[in-house]
């Protein structure tokens, strides 16, 4: 939800959604219907979830006469039932840890274990959800510790078990050092990325929540790299079929004998960007090949200090496209909670080659599940990757992946998604 201060100052703790407008009223156009949207959840949901320490939300439409809809959450005065359990503001409630700013209307506060109802009221317009809290368990650090060479980046992320599910919730946390030492390491408060410095030892990173007990801590270790290595998404399988792709994965070793992925930290060159391409937006480091050639040779640098991985080897092969199949083919997935989902394609030559990235993916039911697909100009990592709306329990809706052969004929397949 986004937070603002009397001055107007606006800061955002979690995405919001938004619809179209209420432009071109009058004229006798007037309101006709009004329903709540959960943050996550669908129109006219009549209950949602969320957790102690974990902010939500809800928003407030309008539908008018002339067909437009309007967002009147702003508008809207909020109350709880129960506030023991579940606060609401109305513009009125602090934000913890920052001075003279409030939650936005129908932010929703937990507060302890149990069920409140949230009203919501506008005009002549009354509306109510049940909001049932939870407790997170787990609350914890990924990874663990760490340890990165000086020169890099190192991301660590936050999340804590929802129902027993492992979630996210970056968004919410705030990063800093137990005790800060900028010789060895900087870090960016709001993101948790470390960047070292130079080698050393003895920096703990801690993850918290403003006005919340949860606390988690991370050793981390600067050292400096050793060596390089590059290997292939895919394995040791030198071809690659054309208008297909795999990541390049660059793994550092570190003075300390540790590891770290440096797949997005380095530079890599192909001997011929004519066959093989290496993309610079939405992937940068995925190889695309676009023709049947010899060997394409690669490499990966890292720049400070210079340290090169030895050169691997990809073929482009042409191959015509038979069947698509999608995995799993039915998968179980808790609401508001993503699954990834894989394309997998057999082409004559016998050959079956990951295409997740290479087919549209669609959701039969937008309101249960949506699905993430890659666009015409940019290939996606999140290809394939289903999120279920957190007012879907109990529901199932068809995921397809669909593309289109050397042939011109179209090839689709489907898993069915169950909203647990």
């Amino acid at each position: 939800m986004k937070v603002q201060n009397k001055a107007g100052l606006a800061a955002t703790l979690m995405a919001g959604v938004v619809l179209a407008g209420c432009g071109g009223l009058g004229n006798g156009v007037g309101p006709v219907d009004a329903f709540i949207q959960p943050f996550g959840g669908v129109a006219g949901a009549t209950t949602t979830k969320t957790y102690t320490c974990l902010n939500t939300g809800i928003s407030l439409f309008i539908d008018f006469t002339n067909g437009a809809r309007g967002d009147f959450t702003s508008r809207a005065r909020y109350s709880s039932s129960n506030p023991a359990v579940a606060r609401v503001s109305n513009f009125d409630i602090p934000v913890p840890e920052q001075a003279n700013t409030f939650y936005n209307p129908g932010t929703i506060v937990p507060v302890a274990l149990g069920t409140a109802t949230i009203t919501a009221t506008y005009l002549t317009f009354t509306r109510s959800i049940e909001v049932v809290i939870g407790t997170p368990q787990n609350f914890r650090i990924s990874p663990a510790s760490g340890d990165l060479a000086a020169n890099s980046r190192l991301d660590f992320s936050a999340s804590a078990d929802l129902d027993g599910v492992n979630t996210v919730i970056d968004p919410l946390v705030q990063w800093a050092f137990v005790t800060p030492n900028t010789a060895t390491a900087s870090l960016d408060g709001s993101t948790g990325t470390v960047t070292g410095v130079a080698a050393g030892a003895g920096l703990t990173l801690r993850a918290r929540i403003p006005g919340c007990a949860l606390v988690a801590e991370a050793p981390v270790t600067v050292a400096n790299l050793q060596s390089l290595a590059l290997t292939r998404e895919f394995g040791e399988v030198d071809k690659l079929i054309v208008n297909t792709s795999e990541r390049l994965i660059a793994t550092g070793t570190l003075d300390n004998g540790k590891t770290q992925d440096l797949t997005g930290q380095v530079s890599y060159t192909s001997s011929d960007t004519t066959a093989i391409s290496l993309l610079t937006s939405g992937v940068p480091n995925l190889a695309l090949a676009l023709k049947a050639s010899t060997p394409v040779q690669f490499a990966a640098s890292f720049t400070s200090p210079a340290v090169t991985a030895p050169a691997i080897s990809i073929t482009p092969v042409a191959d015509s496209l038979n069947t698509v199949a999608v995995t799993p083919a039915n998968a179980d997935v808790a609401a508001g909670q993503t699954v990834p989902f894989k394309a997998v394609g057999s082409f004559a030559s016998g050959a079956n080659q990951d295409i997740t990235r290479h087919v549209i993916w669609t959701s039969a039911d937008g309101s249960i599940a949506t699905v993430q697909s890659s666009s015409t100009t940019v290939v996606s990592t999140l290809a394939g990757i289903a999120a279920a709306a957190t007012t879907a329990q109990g529901k199932t809706v068809a995921v397809t992946a669909t593309t289109t052969n050397a042939a011109g004929q179209s090839i689709a397949a489907s898993a069915t998604l169950s909203v647990k």
